[in-house]
């Protein structure tokens, strides 16, 4: 009984030990929450390339299109690829046709064992080389952006990703705003979900210089970092590139003034699936990356902070918080048997798991989501009262379903699947809402 006792205070001390040393987060968060990087003015225009994965994206692709040709930048100093990803409709021909004063090249990507986004850039990465040869390959263009073919970008988006660019960022990430937030409590979550990281992590950290985190789309990055083409064809490409770049010691920074919207998935099925997937790709990132990062730190070449964020951004948390939990409930179940006291364990248990429980969900409501509420205001605009206080209460659950799924993915083989996309707004839709 002393030994198992023992084990306990072992399993709680790791987790004192872990929250420790993740208690620095606390200061990118705060300075988030009243300061963010600003760029200065620039009258150099880079030449840049946009990167479009899009896979049956026919309803949306063209008011992707037209927020890139109404951009107050010079349209000659763009172009847009799109990758038709084995597409079954007609994204190729919509983007193929599109004349709006926007130099739009198609390349049709169709291998049906190589469905993911990285295999789709991978792919166009491949083409830019060979077909650009002539102007230097992947250097014909001075950094690349990468959307999904449901984002549309506000006014000045690329001219507020330009002055970030040109005051020496090699990798920019940037505000990530909602078309439906307001939907349903799923589609709140999951806005609430990208803007918490702007908040609580990418605004402080870029004040600070530290590595900021990429999410899936809206980043632009140097030729350098695709002098090899693009590697990345894992269930989070983003991840293994953001971690990857933090290797090569590049600093991510992030441009709060840059907008742009995409659509989020607002069915409980859809979410479930995608949450999976993500969860499935952290945890093989993990396994990939964390032994790097490892290494990273003790290199007295390599940048230590930047590396021991990203460490921790890559650590399973989730699962080594459950495998803790488990040990420690085992051992107190069994101590409570062996001296007679299980039914007065298991209700003193019951009661500070509801209590703790609420504390947390209300806790996770007045740290998360009020904040990000009055900090971006005025990007999200006017939401109803009663229904947004829905949807925040309801947030919470969104990160229940995320930890789930991280338990689940230990065990379950996941296949990239494409998110349907039919909210179809375009940027004069969205600054009237």
């Amino acid at each position: 009984m002393v030994e198992m006792s023992i084990i306990i205070q072992i399993c709680n001390f790791i987790g004192i030990i872990i929250a420790i040393l993740c208690c620095y987060k606390v200061c990118f968060y705060l300075i988030g929450i009243f300061k963010y990087r600003k760029f200065k003015p620039t009258k150099n225009k880079h030449n840049y390339a946009f990167c479009i994965p899009a896979r049956n994206e026919s309803k949306v692709i063209k008011n992707l299109l037209d927020s890139i040709a109404n951009q107050d930048y010079p349209l000659e100093k763009i172009t847009v690829f799109v990758v038709a990803d084995n597409c079954t409709d007609e994204t190729a021909q919509i983007a193929r046709s599109y004349d709006n004063g926007l130099n739009v090249v198609v390349y049709e990507h169709n291998n049906t064992n190589e469905r993911t986004k990285g295999f789709a850039l991978r792919y166009l990465f491949e083409q830019i080389k060979n077909d650009y040869e002539a102007g230097g390959g992947v250097k014909s263009f001075d950094g690349y952006f990468v959307f999904d073919a449901d984002n549309v970008l506000s006014r000045n988006y690329v001219t507020k990703m330009n002055e970030a660019f040109d005051a020496g960022n090699k990798i920019i990430t940037s505000c990530r705003l909602s078309k439906n937030m307001n939907q349903n409590w799923i589609s709140f979550s999951y806005a609430t979900h990208w803007l918490r990281t702007c908040l609580g992590e990418n605004r402080g950290k870029s004040v600070l210089k530290q590595a900021c985190r990429i999410q899936g789309t809206g980043f632009l990055f140097s030729n350098e970092l695709v002098r090899n083409g693009w590697i990345y064809t894992s269930l989070t490409e983003d991840r293994s590139f953001c971690t990857d770049a933090v290797i090569q010691n590049y600093k991510i920074s992030y441009c709060d003034e840059a907008v742009f919207y995409d659509e989020q998935p607002y069915k409980l099925k859809i979410a479930l699936r995608q949450r999976l997937r993500w969860a499935k790709g952290h945890l093989q990132s993990a396994i990939e990356n964390c032994p790097k990062l490892m290494c990273n730190m003790i290199n007295p070449k390599k940048n230590f902070c930047i590396a021991y964020d990203c460490f921790w951004l890559n650590f399973p948390k989730a699962i080594e918080s459950v495998c803790r939990s488990l040990i420690v409930l085992t051992m107190e179940i069994i101590i409570a048997i062996l001296t007679s006291n299980f039914c007065g364990w298991f209700l003193a248990f019951v009661m500070g798991w509801i209590v703790s429980r609420f504390i947390s969900w209300l806790s996770q409501i007045f740290i998360y989501v009020i904040p990000v509420l009055i900090v971006y205001r005025k990007k999200i605009g006017k939401l109803p009262f009663f229904k947004t206080l829905f949807n925040a209460f309801m947030f919470p659950f969104f990160d229940v379903i995320g930890r789930w799924s991280m338990y689940f993915a230990v065990f379950k083989k996941v296949e990239w699947k494409p998110i349907p996309h039919d909210t179809i707004m375009d940027i004069e839709d969205l600054n009237k809402n």
